[in-house]
């Protein structure tokens, strides 16, 4: 049990969110972090017979957590579990590092094994079958005043092309959109609030433009000048630049719900629905990205700038890419060969 002159394991554990917080990681991060931490210092109570708030940081030790984790794993999905154990590694470092712990004693505890599978990505006939379909509902009038084919051919589009996860497209906004027509890149937030740039092809901006031009017309905005973001303003100087990129039959932000339904809709008209692994929607075309780019001999370090990961497991030494190496990566995305008529055809 602690003193009352030595700070006591949860005051230790704010100490540590309070660190990350600084660190700018997202709320949702935070919170779960905090609920990990919290919840296992409840069974450490429970092996220790005292009160959660008289724990110290000497009862942590291998055989207490083994004891506190299996009975917060009892609880849990290994997944839960597997996370919680990778907070409670970083937290005792942490202990270790502030010099009141001599050791991390996670290494001594079991977690659930990951499984391993390979994510499952859209074959190259169904990237052909799905770009068909919307290239060809682009090119027809709307069924439905929900319906909005031009919008969910840039969708499709962006996603390709791009990567992104499902959040990073919903919070793009108009001034995502740098370079101009010719050399376009697409600015994202990504997760800890990490920007990353990716670049893209005219044929993109040609589809987004087409896109833009009906949102507009369907949603009048105030036009004003965005500065410092746009090479051609004869293109760009219309679009405030501070409005979502993406928006429902609303006017509104695209919410998570309109992406993946219009997604999942586009996949069944495609017939291509059988083929995506079950809970992936818009996910299964970052995957479908990065199997691509890889299919076409983008390396590791290009792959994990363009899909924004901090580290990638099977890679030990990185070496910086440039930009040109990760334009020429992303140039040779096969899907820009497909996009090539939905871009130039009528709308």
């Amino acid at each position: 049990m602690t003193s009352r002159d030595e700070p006591g394991l949860l005051e230790w554990v704010s100490s540590y969110l309070e660190t990350l917080q600084t660190a700018k990681r997202s709320p949702h991060t935070l919170k779960a972090y905090r609920l990990d931490l919290h919840g296992v210092c409840a069974h450490l109570a429970d092996v220790h017979t005292h009160p959660v708030d008289a724990l110290a940081v000497g009862d942590i030790s291998i055989r207490a957590m083994r004891s506190a984790f299996a009975a917060f794993a009892a609880e849990r999905q290994p997944a839960s579990v597997r996370r919680a154990w990778s907070v409670w590694n970083n937290f005792c470092n942490f202990l270790v590092s502030e010099g009141v712990s001599e050791g991390n004693p996670m290494a001594s505890i079991t977690q659930p094994k990951k499984p391993q599978h390979t994510p499952k990505s859209f074959s190259p006939n169904a990237i052909n079958q799905l770009v068909e379909t919307v290239t060809v509902e682009a090119q027809r009038p709307a069924e439905s005043a929900r319906d909005w084919p031009q919008r969910d051919l840039a969708l499709i589009a962006t996603l390709l092309l791009t990567g992104i996860r499902s959040d990073e497209l919903i919070r793009l906004d108009v001034g995502s959109i740098l370079g101009g027509v010719e050399s376009p890149v697409l600015r994202v937030l990504g997760k800890g609030a990490i920007e990353r740039e990716i670049p893209l092809e005219d044929s993109w901006t040609a589809i987004v433009s087409s896109y833009l031009e009906e949102r507009y017309a369907r949603f009048p905005a105030p036009r004003r000048q965005v500065r410092g973001e746009r090479d051609d303003p004869a293109v760009w100087e219309r679009y405030p630049g501070a409005d979502p990129l993406f928006v429902g039959s609303d006017g509104l932000r695209i919410t998570r719900g309109t992406l993946q339904y219009r997604v999942r809709r586009l996949y069944r008209r495609a017939g291509i629905e059988s083929e995506r692994k079950r809970g992936a929607l818009a996910h299964a075309l970052r995957h479908t990205f990065a199997t691509s780019l890889a299919d076409s001999g983008a390396t590791m370090v290009e792959l994990q700038q363009l899909l924004g990961h901090r580290s990638l497991q099977t890679v030990q030494i990185y070496t910086s890419a440039t930009g040109d190496a990760v334009r020429h990566a992303a140039q040779h995305n096969p899907v820009y060969g497909l996009l090539g008529d939905a871009a130039t055809g009528p709308h």
